[in-house]
């Protein structure tokens, strides 16, 4: 009976197969949030802000991840190597702490999907007195009906329907000079606190839980060959979980200047450390995504979303389980007496 009832429970567990359905979308003005639902996935943008927080809503575990864009951060890349590191930051502009405004939900061109458009509202006054304009920040969400493929400079990048894709849209930013850089960081947060960063020698396991603290320089994300660059956040023990929340990037960007167009290189670095998100300290996984120096206008296009794929621990207590059936009726047919004595005890 355990083994019959630990199977019970795997299969609530198992987001179970959808036909495709049209994503969709709810503005709570009253409680400050914004719902949307794609597939199996389910986001919520807690206080309008570009801050979203995920899970499976066909799964009874419900284990939540979050993925903030929580900061722009000018820097000077003294030691050439071209990612972000701490001790170079010359200015930021914390996003997450600013006002945005919404368009609503609209529907995508061809009726392929619903997106909608958060725009930073307000000035951000920077170090060095230069001014953030408002409206210089735009994060364009969209969603899909069925899985799409849209070309990114002239590469083919596939959503699922269980994702959302972002356009990270910059438009001027104010450097001090032509020779600094701009990172992005995003802050991770995931039920298992374990993520795996797909580099080009293979998967890197790390253990959120870990303050490296201010003195520790960023760690280097080292790129594969693959359009896309992935971290997977776990929900479960790292011994025996299996990763379906990811956060994604592409590994270019385009700008947008004078009416030219141009792809720029994307780099990442990443480090775990406490950080005062959302006004109370926690640490989190933060990956800073660095964008070469530009004029104009720069997008970018990551994604967030639910990877495919059972969970090892579902896999380890399924065995269990069904040894455990295995043995009953090995029990049963062994022992028939029992049983029949049994109807009459």
């Amino acid at each position: 009976m355990l083994g019959i009832f630990t199977i019970a429970i795997m299969i609530l567990g198992t987001p179970l197969a959808r036909a495709a359905e049209t994503p969709s979308g709810t503005v709570d003005n009253e409680g400050n949030r914004i719902v949307f639902t794609s597939g199996s996935l389910t986001a919520t943008f807690e206080g309008m802000v570009p801050k979203v927080t995920f899970y499976d809503h066909n799964s009874m575990m419900r284990d939540t991840q979050q993925v903030n864009f929580r900061a722009l951060i000018e820097f000077n890349d003294a030691d050439h190597n071209g990612i972000f590191e701490s001790n170079e930051a010359v200015t930021r502009a914390v996003l997450d702490e600013g006002r945005w405004t919404h368009t609503g939900f609209y529907s995508l061109p061809g009726g392929v999907g619903v997106g909608i458009n958060f725009t930073q509202a307000d000035p951000m006054s920077l170090e060095g007195g230069r001014t953030l304009a408002a409206g210089s920040v735009v994060l364009i969400v969209k969603a899909y009906n069925t899985t799409h493929t849209v070309t990114v400079n002239g590469q083919s990048v596939t959503v699922g329907t269980a994702e959302l894709k972002f356009d990270v849209v910059i438009n001027s930013w104010p450097f001090q000079n032509t020779t600094n850089m701009l990172a992005l960081q995003v802050n991770m947060h995931s039920s298992s606190e374990h993520y795996d960063l797909g580099e080009d020698y293979g998967t890197q396991t790390v253990d959120g839980s870990h303050d490296e603290g201010t003195l520790v320089a960023e760690h280097q994300f080292h790129e594969t060959s693959s359009v896309e660059q992935e971290t997977k956040l776990s929900t479960g023990a790292i011994t025996t979980s299996s990763t379906l929340g990811f956060f994604r990037f592409v590994n270019t960007a385009t700008v947008t200047s004078s009416g030219t167009t141009t792809s720029v290189p994307v780099t990442a670095s990443f480090k775990t450390e406490a950080d005062n998100d959302g006004g109370e300290k926690e640490t989190f996984m933060k990956l800073y995504l660095a964008y070469p120096n530009f004029q104009g206008t720069l997008m970018h296009d990551p994604s967030v979303g639910l990877g495919s794929g059972f969970p090892t621990l579902y896999l380890i207590v399924a065995g269990a389980a069904v040894a455990g059936l295995i043995a009953v009726v090995v029990i049963r047919r062994r022992h028939p007496q029992v049983q029949k004595d049994s109807v009459y005890n």
